[in-house]
């Protein structure tokens, strides 16, 4: 009996201190998660490309009006 009054005073202890707030939960990510972050780089860098080739397509087509 003593043993359980203990180990119940050890439990409302640890209840008391450690609270679900305070604990971080990990990240689990899984395979999808990270083709997806690949494929939105792999999409970003694909456009920031097509975008900065039509800049370069527009202003050389103005220098050659000239």
């Amino acid at each position: 009996m003593d043993e359980h009054k203990k180990s119940h005073r050890a439990e409302q202890f640890f209840k008391r201190e450690i609270s679900d707030s305070d604990i971080q939960k990990g990240a689990h990510f899984s395979f999808r998660d990270g083709f997806r972050l690949g494929f939105g780089f792999f999409i970003g860098f694909m456009l920031g490309l097509v975008i900065l080739s039509l800049i370069t397509a527009i202003v050389n087509s103005i220098f050659k009006l000239f």
